[in-house]
């Protein structure tokens, strides 16, 4: 095991202290090592010989009162107390490091109350590496069936590497008919007093004979690496040889090769003794013959498969490649056979341990009485074997795995391991404190804390603990909302023991809302949150909330109730209607002469406000209205003026006000001015059509077949006009005008004083819903006094649209025109330059446009070079069956060499390569 994983097999163990002198902060507890600060558990590694001194240090106040005590243990916590010696009984613990001090140190740290904190662990590796080699010599009888060679004793620590060689060569790389073994794993057989790391010969042969040792390799921080040879044999027979001949076999240790990962690859191992040398067999979980030629199957990366598992078998080791969860604790079998005799062992393969996990939620904290009976259970989730401790208040000594104990004066206490549950019975108030529960293995550790609080019995209580929010104003038990907000209603009980209900009551209009309670039981308290969404008038009213215990068998009960205000600050409103003879606009009223005028304004808010009214003239009759078809109105108030006609009062003017009171706070709203007047009743005139289409500016009664139809109509009255259109084919036989569908046609409205408008627009395009040229449509607008009609003809026409869309056509196609001159010019002067024409003459009409570094300013004369290919004739191109892709490039050309074209022509670019120019001619087209 390594210090590493032994770390986490040592304990923080904690006191939970209410009056005490000393900390319960972890962080305040330590150790110091030369001025190094150790707050959680460590592993130090020193060379021996090094001064360890080591300081318990805590923030303490009163230290005068505290003692301290050093622990020393050489294993982890995980058997009985009495494996700790007491190490040092000073605050400073100094030593000079030898063998002896290696192990686990813990501090107690004590208060003369019988209050304790236990630092952190420091687990100290005190390191030395030193190894003599001891020679002997060893003369094995011919018949002897097992000779043990055995390393002397190794003064090293970290344990090192052992490694066995017969003149100088690892035994494991040398093919001695498996009779030459290093004993790993476990031993099964006392017979031959064999031990881990011995050498094993089985079978003694003449080739056996030589130099055998023992070498150490060094581990750990200062010495690693360092070898050395512990023991060195030197092995021959006796005189005389005859051949054994019992037929017997014997395991003498076996190897499951550790605890492996899930995935991971792992050899299990078996070695036995026998004569002849035994053969092996391997068995499986269901004690089935592991054989090649009917279990196996080699794919073809040569491994062999057996059972969705990569098993491969070496005779003395079967190698598993890809360990399964399924495998935890499965069972292989190792047989060792002669003609007589088989032994056999079973190898268990044990899958490495998972850090425990504690799967329960439980409450910081629980709260009962003296004489109780306190149960503290976690859950545990874990695999692989596991060591539980448990520390608690007024405890001088870990509880153990199988420990039962009594606390003098404070309780029965009675540890169960299988479910990791530890009970206090008769559990005394001086027993009040933080109980923790350890649970460890080789993979980690993993700690939980429990307040345990034992106090007087005290009746339930309950009490109003809802916060306030911007929204919610909380003044003792009464609640004060606003209209639409969202908030808990909270309330907790209290009492010892913890009351095991709460509930809330809630009025009959909010019986919907009741099953919004969520109950909860924390540190001692059992809480009820009464989950309220978007708050309304209805929500408001007395909520009651209760809790009980039980105390000696009778329920004590406490109820509270809890008054709910929905509030909302006053607004006030235009509430003056359009009717047949009276329209709104805005803070105008409009009235017609010779009809009643009715005009108000209303007041909203909680607690229902009031209102008053100021007013220029005292004509009409004024009134407040605070019920709505017989139902009170909970948030509102209406005033209203009313004018029998004209003749009482042409024009008026007046103002409203509103004010409520909310929590002792006056609030107040006005709205502006309301201006009330008459005008002469009138019949719709004026009636007309306009088309707002794009040809209407040349020809009003032209629309495009490729536009939209568009037309306005516009009346002149009071009250305002509704409208009406209809629509007729003037070609058609029928003279009748028909309603539009509104699946082809829309139409919107428009109204401001003694004027109304509508427009009226196609859906699509009018040449896909009119199919004719001549149409007639027909606006009507009426209201009280009558009505008034206007027809508009319109001429759907496709000439002005498509003369519309010549101009843009022919901007287009200059546009287009431009463009191509260019890239012609452009491909003119690429062509040319490609082909290979660089002076002026042979630019033609386009010489004055290049440039004139084309053409050398004196000529160079060059002499005419042998040609290495020639052109490939366009004849030979013809006769052959294959592609020539000579547009791929303008610069490749196919050539041929001097002997006569037999295969597919070589391509070459012009640039590199000196070609016979009277066939040039020919190409110069394709360029």
């Amino acid at each position: 095991m390594t210090p590493q994983i032994e770390m986490y097999l040592v304990i923080v163990l904690l006191s939970y202290i209410t009056t005490s002198v000393l900390s319960s902060d972890p962080s305040e507890v330590f150790i110091t090592v030369d001025e190094k600060y150790f707050k959680t558990n460590s592993v130090i590694n020193i060379k021996s010989g090094q001064t360890l001194s080591i300081d318990c240090a805590s923030s303490v106040i009163g230290s005068d009162s505290v003692n301290y005590k050093w622990y020393l243990s050489k294993r982890p916590y995980t058997q009985q107390v009495n494996q700790r010696e007491e190490a040092s009984s000073s605050k400073v613990f100094t030593v000079s490091a030898n063998s002896t001090h290696t192990g686990y140190y813990m501090c107690l740290i004590r208060s003369e109350e019988g209050y304790a904190v236990f630092t952190p662990v420091l687990h100290v590796v005190v390191e030395y590496f030193d190894i003599e080699t001891v020679s002997a010599k060893t003369t094995i009888e011919p018949n002897e069936k097992v000779a043990v060679l055995k390393c002397s004793q190794i003064n090293a620590n970290p344990a090192p590497i052992v490694t066995w060689k017969k003149d100088g060569v690892d035994v494991r790389n040398i093919n001695l008919d498996s009779n030459v073994m290093h004993v790993t794993g476990k031993v099964v057989d006392k017979q031959y007093n064999i031990e881990e790391n011995d050498l094993v010969i089985l079978n003694y042969q003449d080739n056996y004979a030589g130099t055998y040792t023992c070498d150490v390799e060094a581990t750990g921080s200062f010495f690693k690496g360092r070898t050395a040879t512990a023991k060195s044999y030197s092995v021959k027979t006796a005189a005389s040889f005859s051949l054994m001949n019992d037929n017997s076999s014997q395991i003498l240790f076996i190897d499951n090769g550790g605890k492996p990962k899930v995935g991971d690859a792992i050899t299990l191992r078996c070695g036995a003794c026998g004569y002849p040398t035994p053969s092996y067999e391997w068995y499986d979980t269901a004690d089935k013959k592991l054989q090649t030629s009917d279990v196996y199957e080699r794919p073809s990366s040569n491994k062999i498969r057996y059972q969705n598992e990569y098993v491969e078998v070496l005779e003395t080791s079967m190698i598993v490649k890809s360990i399964k969860a399924t495998d935890d604790t499965a069972e292989y079998k190792c047989a060792a056979l002669t003609a007589n005799s088989k032994s056999v062992q079973s190898i268990r393969l044990t899958l490495s341990d998972t850090v425990p996990k504690f799967n329960k939620t439980i409450e910081n904290s629980q709260y009962n009485i003296p004489g109780a009976t306190v149960i503290l259970d976690f859950g545990l989730e874990v695999r692989g074997e596991i060591h539980i401790m448990w520390n608690g208040q007024g405890l001088d000594k870990f509880i153990l795995n199988d420990d039962s104990t009594a606390m003098a004066n404070r309780g029965v206490l009675d540890h169960v391991n299988d479910n990791n549950v530890l009970t206090i019975s008769n559990i005394q108030k001086n027993a009040s404190g933080v109980f923790q529960c350890i649970v460890y293995n080789e993979a980690g550790m993993v700690s939980a804390y429990k307040t345990v609080i034992i106090r007087e019995s005290q009746p339930a209580q309950v009490a109003h603990t809802t916060v306030s929010t911007t929204d919610i104003t909380v003044k003792g038990n009464d609640i004060h909302s606003v209209r639409g907000a969202n908030f808990t209603m909270q309330c907790t009980g209290s009492g010892n023991p913890t009351p095991s209900d709460i509930s809330i009551d809630v009025p009959d209009s909010t019986s919907a809302i009741a099953s919004s309670l969520v109950k909860v039981n924390k540190e001692g308290k059992y809480i009820g949150n009464l989950l309220i969404d978007k708050v309304t008038e209805q929500y408001a009213g007395v909520y009651k909330c209760c809790t009980h215990n039980f105390i000696k068998g009778m329920k004590e009960t406490a109820c509270v109730n809890i008054s709910l205000a929905v509030e909302e600050k006053v607004s006030v409103t235009q509430h003056s209607e359009d009717t047949d003879y009276t329209l709104v606009i805005g803070t105008q009223v409009y009235g017609t002469t010779g009809y009643p005028l009715s005009a108000s304004c209303k007041a909203t808010g909680l607690p229902r406000p009031t209102i008053s009214i100021k007013r220029n003239n005292d004509c009409g009759t004024v009134s407040t209205i605070t019920k709505s078809n017989d139902i009170e109105l909970t948030d509102s108030v209406i005033i209203q003026v009313d004018y029998a006609n004209d003749t009482v009062c042409n024009t008026d003017s007046f103002q409203c006000c509103g004010n409520n009171t909310i929590q002792g706070t006056l609030y107040t709203d006005c709205y502006d001015w309301i201006t009330i007047s008459f005008v002469d009743q009138e019949k719709p005139n004026d009636v007309k059509i306009e088309n707002t289409g794009n040809l209407a500016s040349d020809d009003s009664s032209l629309v495009s077949l490729m536009e939209t139809l568009m037309l306005n109509c516009s009346a002149k009255s009071f009250p305002e006009s509704e409208f009406t259109w209809e629509y007729r084919n003037s070609e058609s036989t029928s003279n009748t005008f028909q309603k539009l569908e509104s699946v082809s046609f829309q139409t919107s409205v428009t109204k401001s004083k003694g004027f109304t408008y509508s427009m009226l627009s196609t859906i699509g395009t009018a040449g896909d819903l009119l199919k004719g040229t001549n149409y007639e449509f027909q606006c009507t607008a009426k209201n009280v006094f009558g009505q008034t009609s206007v027809i508009k003809s319109i001429q759907i026409t496709s000439s002005a649209a498509n003369q519309v869309s010549a101009n843009v056509y022919l901007g287009v196609g200059i546009v287009l025109f431009i463009a191509a001159l260019v890239a012609v010019f452009v491909m003119y002067i690429f062509f040319i330059i490609s082909s290979g024409k660089k002076k002026r003459s042979d630019l033609g009409i386009m010489s004055c446009l290049v440039c004139k570094c084309c053409e050398p300013k004196q000529p160079v004369e060059r002499p005419v070079p042998h040609y290495d290919y020639k052109l490939l004739s366009l004849e030979k191109m013809a006769t052959n069956s294959f592609h020539v892709p000579l547009y791929s490039h303008p610069r490749l050309v196919p050539v041929e060499t001097s002997e006569s074209l037999s295969r597919a022509p070589v391509y070459r670019e012009l640039e590199q390569m000196t070609i016979q120019t009277n066939s040039m001619n020919k190409y110069e087209q394709l360029f």
